[in-house]
């Protein structure tokens, strides 16, 4: 991995020294300046990912430069170390941009924990424009999006069952995008001339499920006073795509085996098979073979859908792809000019997204009736999906060691919580130094900015 590129701005020249060798031990790349003015000049023509800066200094003190590199260089990670350590200060560099400021003096292993945390926000960063950069190449349908490893494996089973006529049956949970599989499926196959027909046959009351299905013709049952022609007639010529298929009766099974392997069906009161011209997808929330096993579905009816299967990961699995997801669900929404805060990424990234895409969908739908401006943040997304800052212990197996680190953590959560993010205000309700506050923030990696 590429080492962070450290400036290091100090007017005592043995800070410089010794904090340099000591970054440059840890394996960071980093430059030494003793002025402000050298140091916007030295951004000016290098690239670095990380300034340190001393605040008190002959001539501009080391705020007012935050405040310019930060305009200047918005993707520059900014860290301020001050000998005067108070609340109006710690309000002051937030304003100005910096990730975080540090006292003296310098805990040299604090600065450290902070300093691998922002390597690993910048590793992040990278391989999400990495994945920006490559997703025309490898996302070769409209409907879909993401560059991972299981999503491009998704890819390349569309693509053989889109050369083929036979059956395809896609696996996952609800909310994963098994209807945008089935499209695509479809749009790229020698079928996309004719209709998609997609049927939820959850939805489909019992009672009429083989007339919607199958059609009926007139009089064969009360009710019928005219023929209809039903979803697989709609469908000839293209693809039925049958959603929740474990859901169909024991009869509609019946039938839909008979048009499998027959390529015929018979509607409700008629004597005439109908040619049945159609190539069949179907999908389900629940393992099938599972399904089978209970009794729920034909063996046989299993086997002829299960010819090409694709199976879906939830989101939880691949959650690389959230980042690409998020600006493909602003784009439809019209919103892709929106740009989201680390915070709020952050948040998103660490939800495990129980209902999927569409919950994940549902959600960005629901923030963007909060925003005023042109910017997510983490007070626009809803209270379940930030962290609780309940101090009470976990419940469950674990040491005596994860007990009490995630009692702490709790704590200290709380507390910035109460002050709205505000270091020194929480050590001081903690009644703990300023400095030990810092060492366990970064140990736990709290990010104090949440809770302004």
């Amino acid at each position: 991995m590429t080492p962070l590129r450290v400036l290091l701005l100090d007017d005592e020249e043995n800070i410089r020294r010794s904090l340099g060798l000591f970054l440059k031990m840890h394996g960071f790349e980093v430059e030494t300046t003793a002025r402000p003015d050298e140091a916007l000049e030295t951004l000016s023509r290098e690239e670095f990912e990380v300034l340190i800066t001393d605040v008190k200094m002959p001539g501009m003190d080391g705020l007012s430069l935050a405040e310019q590199a930060h305009r200047l260089h918005p993707g520059l990670t900014i860290l301020v170390v001050t000998a005067f350590a108070n609340v109006k200060d710690a309000v002051r560099v937030m304003k100005m941009g910096a990730y975080d400021y540090l006292t003296k003096p310098l805990d040299h292993e604090e600065l450290l924990l902070i300093l691998r945390r922002v390597e690993e926000r910048h590793r992040m960063i990278r391989e999400i424009e990495a994945l920006r950069k490559r997703i025309p190449a490898e996302s070769p349908y409209e409907e879909l999006v993401g560059a991972s490893e299981s999503i491009r494996r998704i890819y390349a089973l569309i693509d053989r069952a889109a050369q083929s006529d036979f059956p395809a049956l896609i696996i996952g949970e609800t909310g994963t995008g098994k209807e945008l599989v089935a499209r695509a499926i479809h749009r790229n196959s020698s079928r996309s001339g004719g209709p998609l027909v997609a049927v939820n046959c959850g939805a489909l009351p019992e009672t009429t499920m083989e007339s919607d299905l199958f059609g009926h013709v007139k009089g064969s049952f009360t009710g019928a006073v005219a023929d209809r022609a039903g979803k697989i007639r709609s469908a000839h010529g293209g693809t039925l795509f049958l959603d929740e298929i474990s859901t169909l009766s024991p009869s509609a099974q019946v039938n839909l085996l008979r048009v499998l392997d027959d390529k015929t069906f018979t509607p409700l009161g008629s004597d005439n098979p109908v040619e049945a011209d159609i190539r069949v997808v179907a999908a389900s929330n629940e393992d099938l073979e599972t399904v089978v096993g209970q009794g729920r579905f034909r063996e046989d009816l299993f086997y002829r859908l299960n010819v090409i299967r694709i199976e879906i990961p939830p989101l939880r699995e691949r959650k690389e792809d959230i980042p690409l997801l998020v600006r493909g669900i602003l784009k439809q929404l019209g919103r892709e000019e929106l740009r989201i805060s680390s915070g709020a990424m952050n948040l998103l990234l660490n939800h495990d997204w129980p209902g999927n895409i569409r919950e994940l969908e549902n959600v960005l739908k629901g923030s963007l009736a909060l925003i005023d401006g042109d910017k997510l943040i983490f007070e626009h997304l809803p209270e379940k999906l930030r962290p609780s800052v309940s101090p009470a212990a976990p419940a469950g197996r674990g040491s005596f060691t994860e007990h009490v680190s995630l009692f702490e953590k709790g704590l200290i959560e709380e507390a910035l919580n109460r002050t709205g993010g505000n270091i020194a205000r929480a050590a001081k309700e903690l009644a703990i130094p300023l400095r030990t506050l810092h060492r366990k923030i970064a140990r736990y990696s709290i990010h104090p900015l949440r809770f302004k």
